[in-house]
């Protein structure tokens, strides 16, 4: 098979032997697959590393992609069959434990004309979805698992970052009835797209603070501490916060600009150590939670979306590339804010 290979901080095109599928598991060959930001915090953390060390393992990347099956082996309880279009969880086990498909060595991803994928977590891709509009469950169901963290708080919303993640869960919000929200991104571009899938009011950073925009839903803080209040009738009600971007000392800044009782769901990859001084979020009584990908009916329900929202959605997609410029594709993603979400097509 032909793959993009990723060793320290390069990714070449390369033949690999075809893959084997392990015991649960069905081969498929990746018709669309969606680069990630945390692709891109991958490279480089394994750049940092071949400074340090020369036996690196090589992985082929890709966790978010939609498939044909190829085939099924009699001993794989599914009905599924060669020629369906699915999209799957990109999690596995083996000896070492829990793996992610396009991460873990050994597990190779969809950037690559073959791949493997566990059958109980793959899923058919409903009647009239486009394979490449498939190959964006993955993200999706990462923005409607943070969205639905946000528990505490009716709204108003804020989304610190129209990366895909920021909007898939702008998108989810909107989905779910839940407004107003507020959206801020330094690019012009994602603030566009930003305000195509939900947003109500979108917010340019260099100009003016997300933080004081609450006045323009309608909605006035509660007081900092019921103790300043003359009577307490109930639970004060904050916003919901979604920290989006994984950008290094962001998550102090949002606490300490946060009002009060707000709810802060941290969704971007953040890979580094971060500092935060606890009292500035005790004394406004925030709280603050971290979201790590999806469960499996989050998954399914992203993946149902697409049959009345795809148009929606198919907005985060700016770019479409064959595997050959797999690399050139992650320099563009993170170089040029104006693209959001690249798909690499492995058969062109």
């Amino acid at each position: 098979m032909r793959a993009a290979c990723l060793k320290g901080g390069r990714i070449s095109i390369e033949t690999l032997p075809d893959p084997q599928p392990r015991q649960g598991q069905i081969l498929v060959r990746p018709l669309f697959n969606g680069i990630c930001g945390s692709d891109l915090s991958l490279r480089k953390q394994m750049a940092a590393a071949e400074v340090a060390e020369t036996d690196l393992p090589i992985i082929v990347p890709g966790h978010e992609f939609s498939a044909e099956v190829l085939d099924v082996l009699k001993t794989v309880e599914t009905d599924l069959k060669p020629g369906d279009i699915i999209t799957a969880l990109p999690f596995t086990h083996d000896h070492d434990g829990p793996q992610t498909i396009g991460i873990s060595p050994g597990h190779q991803g969809g950037l690559a004309t073959l791949s493997c994928v566990d059958a109980v977590r793959a899923f058919k891709v409903p009647e009239g979805v486009a394979p490449d509009l498939a190959a964006l469950t993955e993200p999706l169901a990462v923005g409607l698992h943070a969205s639905r963290l946000a528990n505490r708080n009716e709204g108003p919303n804020l989304v610190i970052g129209c990366g895909p993640v920021g909007l898939a869960v702008i998108l989810s919000l909107k989905l779910d009835g839940r407004g107003p929200i507020i959206a801020a991104d330094f690019s012009a571009e994602r603030r566009s797209v930003a305000e195509a899938v939900g947003a109500d009011i979108v917010i340019d950073p260099a100009k003016e603070s997300a933080f004081t925009q609450w006045a323009r839903t309608d909605f006035s803080p509660a007081a900092m501490s019921p103790l300043l209040a003359r009577e307490f009738h109930g639970l004060p009600h904050g916003a919901n916060i979604f920290e989006c971007t994984g950008v290094p000392g962001l998550i102090n800044d949002v606490i300490n600009s946060a009002m009060p009782h707000s709810h802060i769901v941290v969704a971007g990859v953040c890979p580094h150590q971060e500092t935060i001084t606890p009292l500035e979020a005790i004394v406004r009584e925030l709280t603050l939670e971290f979201s790590f990908a999806y469960r499996p009916e989050e998954f399914e329900e992203a993946l149902a979306r697409f049959v009345q929202h795809g148009e929606l959605a198919s907005r985060l997609i700016t770019s479409r590339r064959p595997l050959a410029e797999t690399e050139a594709a992650f320099d563009a993603l993170a170089r040029h804010p104006s693209e959001i979400k690249v798909l690499i097509e492995p058969g062109a």
